[in-house]
């Protein structure tokens, strides 16, 4: 080989080592941004993650929260319904009761009436016979 040729070959060897060092330059940096990224992803990953989290325990916290709260008022609830259920068979008794006195005295009255009306009808029997009596005697002596 001619020196020439050989300096042709080591400056082509120059100019290709040149070129790969640029080249794994841009790797270099290419890899040190995705590194970055890399970092970046992980570190939404667990801000992700924790925000899960947190919201899985304050799930938890408000299901707790919203069964203590229906279980309070079931228990509101169903002492209301066994005071109503009180309150309307002591009305029914209270009713019931005076309904029985109101009928008591209905008959009290009814019989008192009754028994007036046979007064009445046997005075208007009395009367009716002595009618009859007065005007057969007018007759009579007619």
């Amino acid at each position: 080989m001619s020196f020439e040729q050989m300096q042709s070959t080591m400056q082509f060897i120059v100019e290709q080592q040149a070129q790969h060092a640029v080249l794994m330059h841009k790797y270099e940096e290419r890899v040190g941004r995705l590194e970055d990224a890399f970092v970046t992803l992980t570190e939404l990953a667990r801000n992700v993650d924790e925000r899960i989290d947190s919201h899985d325990v304050r799930m938890n916290s408000l299901d707790e929260h919203l069964k203590t709260q229906i279980e309070s008022l079931h228990a509101y609830l169903q002492a209301q319904s066994e005071d109503f259920y009180a309150r309307l068979a002591a009305s029914k008794a209270d009713f019931n009761a005076q309904l029985a006195a109101s009928r008591e005295e209905f008959d009290r009255h009814l019989h008192a009436s009754t028994e007036r009306g046979r007064i009445i009808d046997q005075r208007l029997g009395k009367l009716s016979d002595l009618v009859e009596r007065y005007v057969r005697r007018r007759n009579e002596n007619l």
